[in-house]
C-alpha cells in the first residue's frame, strides 16, 4: 500500500532523482569524452596541479612550434652552406691546378725579345724612348747624361742604324756584363719582358720587332675556363646567400625587404666590361668591397680633376675635408696618450676601444699631429682591445717618428673612401666616366683615382658645385646587421648572427672577383704611350693573391686579425652547433611534453568502458527514481481512503 507523500518525502524522492540525473550526465560525459569532469571544479584537489601542468605544457608546445620554424631556417642555411662549400672546393681545385702551371709564360710580350733598327735617318730616332727593365732611355741629339742616349757624333751613312744600336749597347750594357743581352749588328735580342714599359722607338720608321709572344690556345682556354668558373661561382654564392625561408632572407641580418647580396652582372663579359682590370680593378680589400659612403657638393664644394698619368687623376675638393669624415678626436677620454712607433708602423692608445670604430682597409687621414704625424695611411689591422692600429707598409704612408702625444692632443683621425673602392660618378652627365677607382688618399684629403682617360679632353677639369651630382660607393651587401638571440626553451637560446657581409663570404667574393675580372694578363703594348710598366708577373700575383684570400675565407686559423665569422669553417661549425643544440633541445622538450601530457591525462581521464557501464547503471537508477516519483505523485487522499 502506498502512502500519500508528504512534502518532505516528495522533496527527498525528487532530490534522489536529480542526483541520479546528475550521475547519469557525468558518466555520459565521461563515456563520450574520456574526461573525469567538464570543468576544473570536478577534479577536486587535482585541479591546481592540472592547471599548472597545462600552463607548462602550453609553453613547451609553443617553444616546439617556434623551434620547428627555426629548424627549417637552420636546415635551409646549412643547405646553402653545403652548396657554397662544394662550389668553393671545386673552384679552389681549379685555381690550384692553374696556379701550378707556368704562369710566367702567359703574359704576352709584344716585342718578342728582339728589336732591329734599319732606318739610317737620324730624325727617326731623335726624341724616341725605350724602357728596359723599368728604366726609360731617351734618344737625343746631343745629351748623353743620365738615361739619355746621344746620337750627335754618329756618321750619317749606310751604317747609321748599326751606330744607333751601338749607342744603345754602350748605355745599357757597355761591358757586356749581361749575358742575356745579345747585340748583333742592328739587332738587339733580350729575354721576354725586358722591354716592359712605354717605348716609342718601337713605332719609329725602320724599327721592327720579333714575332710577338702570345698565349697559346691551351693557355687562353685554361685562363678563360678559370674565369668562367670564378664568375659562375660568384653567381652561385649570391644565390645561396639570398635564400629565403619563413618569408625572410636568412642571411639578411634581420632585413626582410632586400635580398642581402646585390650581384647585378648576368655574364662574364658584362662583369669584365665593368671590372676591366686596367681602369677599374676588382677591390682587393674588404673595406672597399663593403663601403657605403656618399658625398655631395654641400660637403666638397667644387672639384678639380687633374690628369697625372695615362689613366690616373687626382680629384681635389674645394673644401679640404670634403671627402673626409671625422672618426676620432683624440683626448684623455677617447684615446688617452698616443704612442707612435715607426719600427712597427703602429699607433697605440692607452684607452681600451679607442680605435674600435676603425677596420682593416680603412683610408685614414691624420691631422692636428703636426708635420711629424700628419698624413694619409691605410689600416692593416686593429687589435682586439681596440688600443693599437697597425698600418699597411706603403711608401710615403708610414709612421715616420717615435714619440708620444699626451692625452691625444686633439689629433683628428678621419676616414675617406677606402683604397680600391669604386666611385659612382653617374650623376655627372653622359660626357663623364661613370666609374672611378680610388688608388690613394692624399694627406690633404684629395683622391688619386683611375678611370678611362678618353672622357677628358682638357686638363684640369673644373666641376662647379651642384645639387645634381654626388659621389658614392655602394657595397654588394644590402642587408642589415641585426644579431638576434632565439630562445628555444625557458633556459636556453641560440645566437643568429650570420649575415652575407661576414668576412668569410666577403673573402670569397673578393678572391673570385680578382680572378674573374678582365685583363688578368697585362696586355699593354710597349709601343703605346702609357704610364707605368708592363707587369710580367701580374697573372701570377693575382692568382697567388686570390689563392691566399680564398684560403683565408675557407679556413683562416692562425690569422692574427680577430674577426667574427671569419671563414667558412667557423660559419659552418656555428650553424651545425646551433642545429645540434636545437635538435637536442627539441628532444628534451618533446620528452617533457610527453610526460606532462601523460601526467595531465592520468589526472583528467577515465576508463570510457567503465564510464559507459556506470552511465547505464545511472540510467536505470534514474528510470527507477522517476517511476517511484511518478507513482507517489499519483496517490491522493481520495485514493488512499478508497
Amino acid at each position: 500500500m502506498v502512502r500519500v507523500p508528504t512534502y518532505a518525502s516528495y522533496m527527498s524522492m525528487l532530490n534522489n532523482a536529480l542526483t541520479n540525473k546528475a550521475m547519469l550526465d557525468l558518466y555520459s560525459f565521461q563515456a563520450s569524452t574520456g574526461l573525469k569532469a567538464p570543468n576544473y571544479s570536478g577534479y577536486g584537489m587535482d585541479s591546481y596541479s592540472i592547471v599548472n601542468m597545462e600552463a607548462t605544457l602550453g609553453v613547451t608546445s609553443n617553444f616546439l612550434n617556434n623551434n620547428t620554424l627555426l629548424e627549417i631556417e637552420l636546415e635551409t642555411m646549412n643547405t646553402s652552406m653545403e652548396t657554397i662549400n662544394n662550389a668553393i672546393s671545386d673552384f679552389k681545385s681549379a685555381l690550384n691546378s692553374f696556379n701550378g702551371s707556368d704562369l710566367a709564360n702567359i703574359t704576352p710580350d709584344y716585342t718578342g725579345g728582339e728589336i732591329t733598327f734599319s732606318s739610317n735617318t737620324p730624325t727617326d730616332y731623335i726624341g724616341r724612348t725605350i724602357t728596359i727593365n723599368g728604366t726609360q732611355y731617351t734618344f737625343t741629339a746631343d745629351d748623353d747624361s743620365g738615361n739619355n742616349i746621344s746620337l750627335d757624333r754618329l756618321t750619317e751613312d749606310d751604317t747609321y742604324a748599326e751606330q744607333v744600336m751601338n749607342q744603345l749597347k754602350a748605355k745599357i750594357d757597355p761591358t757586356g756584363a749581361n749575358p742575356n743581352y745579345t747585340f748583333d749588328g742592328t739587332t738587339f735580342s733580350f729575354p721576354l719582358y725586358t722591354i716592359n714599359g712605354s717605348s716609342t722607338i718601337l713605332d719609329a720608321p725602320g724599327v721592327t720587332t720579333g714575332e710577338a709572344h702570345t698565349m697559346s690556345n691551351e693557355q687562353y682556354e685554361s685562363l678563360k675556363n678559370l674565369q668562367t668558373l670564378a664568375f659562375s661561382t660568384m653567381q652561385m654564392l649570391a644565390d645561396a646567400l639570398n635564400v629565403t625561408a619563413s618569408g625572410r632572407y636568412l642571411f639578411g641580418g634581420g632585413n626582410s625587404v632586400n635580398a642581402p647580396v646585390n650581384f647585378p652582372f648576368s655574364s662574364l663579359e658584362e662583369f669584365q666590361s665593368y671590372y676591366d682590370g686596367v681602369n677599374i680593378s676588382f677591390p682587393e680589400n674588404s673595406a672597399a668591397n663593403l663601403s657605403n659612403r656618399t658625398v655631395t657638393a654641400d660637403s666638397t664644394g667644387s672639384l678639380e680633376i687633374n690628369q697625372i698619368g695615362d689613366n690616373t687623376f687626382t680629384i681635389t675638393p674645394e673644401n679640404a675635408d670634403g671627402f673626409l669624415e671625422t672618426s676620432i678626436v683624440a683626448n684623455a677620454s677617447t684615446t688617452g696618450t698616443l704612442t707612435f712607433n715607426s719600427d712597427t708602423n703602429t699607433i697605440n692608445a692607452t684607452q681600451y676601444g679607442a680605435f674600435n670604430t676603425l677596420k682593416a682597409g680603412d683610408s685614414l687621414v691624420i691631422s692636428g699631429g703636426g708635420d711629424t704625424h700628419n698624413g694619409s695611411f691605410v689600416v692593416k689591422s686593429v687589435s682586439a682591445d681596440g688600443k693599437t692600429i697597425t698600418f699597411e707598409d706603403i711608401p710615403g704612408q708610414n709612421i715616420t717618428a717615435n714619440d708620444q702625444i699626451v692625452d691625444g692632443g686633439g689629433v683628428t683621425f678621419s676616414t675617406s673612401f677606402p683604397v680600391g673602392s669604386v666611385l659612382d660618378m653617374s650623376g655627372f652627365g653622359s660626357n663623364f666616366p661613370t666609374e672611378m677607382q680610388v688608388t690613394q688618399v692624399n694627406a690633404d684629403g684629395s683622391l688619386v683615382v683611375t678611370t678611362d682617360p678618353g672622357y677628358f679632353n682638357t686638363n684640369p677639369v673644373e666641376i662647379e658645385a651642384s645639387s645634381k651630382w654626388s659621389i658614392s660607393t655602394s657595397s654588394y651587401y644590402k642587408g642589415g646587421n641585426l644579431t638576434t638571440e632565439q630562445r628555444i626553451s625557458e633556459n636556453q637560446s641560440i645566437t643568429m648572427d650570420i649575415t652575407a657581409n661576414d668576412p668569410a663570404f666577403e673573402k670569397l667574393f673578393r678572391a673570385l672577383g680578382m680572378i674573374a675580372q678582365g685583363n688578368i694578363v697585362d696586355t699593354q703594348n710597349p709601343s703605346a704611350v702609357f704610364d707605368g710598366l708592363i707587369n710580367a708577373d701580374k697573372a701570377q700575383e693575382l692568382v697567388q693573391g686570390a689563392t691566399a684570400v680564398l684560403q683565408s675565407g675557407i679556413n683562416s686559423s692562425g690569422d692574427p686579425n680577430v674577426e667574427t665569422n671569419a671563414n667558412l669553417y667557423e660559419v659552418s661549425a656555428k650553424l651545425n652547433a646551433n642545429y645540434v643544440t636545437l635538435n637536442s633541445n627539441n628532444e628534451n622538450l618533446t620528452l617533457v611534453q610527453t610526460n606532462l601530457q601523460s601526467s595531465i591525462d592520468s589526472l583528467k581521464n577515465v576508463d570510457q568502458t567503465e564510464a559507459t557501464v556506470k552511465a547505464l547503471l545511472a540510467a536505470n537508477n534514474l528510470s527507477a527514481s522517476y517511476s517511484v516519483l511518478q507513482n507517489a505523485m499519483s496517490v491522493s487522499l481520495l485514493n488512499y481512503l478508497d
